[in-house]
């Protein structure tokens, strides 16, 4: 069977998104890509909404805790080792969530964006 270059750049492109940062556990849940009106991130998750509001929910790690997830200057909620916890409703935008556990260390950052309705009726 002969992969052509698109073939092989999309495989590649769906590995590389799966790939685990050193020092990351494997045994943890994947990031949420749900694309339509809710998302669940965790430290080190990007995740998008195609629609208008879309409600996020955030999964803390196992360990470390308790926590806090910051939305730039602004706390976006708190929580303790394995929750899942929801920050709520986001519109049109990009976001960053930094979350840092109770050693004051910032763990690797979550990113969402929201385009709202791909056909612009929203």
């Amino acid at each position: 069977m002969k992969t052509g270059p698109f073939a092989l750049l999309a495989i590649t492109t769906l590995l590389a998104g799966c790939a685990t940062p050193p020092g990351e556990s494997t045994t943890k849940a994947a990031c949420d890509h749900r694309n339509f009106d809710e998302v669940t991130l965790q430290p080190g998750c990007t995740g998008y909404c195609s629609s208008q509001p879309c409600a996020i929910s955030f999964r803390l790690p196992q360990s470390g805790g308790p926590f806090e997830i910051h939305n730039r200057s602004f706390m976006a909620g708190t929580g303790n080792n394995g929750e899942t916890v929801h920050l709520g409703s986001y519109w049109l935008g990009t976001y960053i969530f930094r979350t840092t556990n109770a050693d004051g260390e910032i763990l690797t950052p979550a990113y969402l964006t929201v385009s709202g309705d791909p056909t612009g009726g929203d």
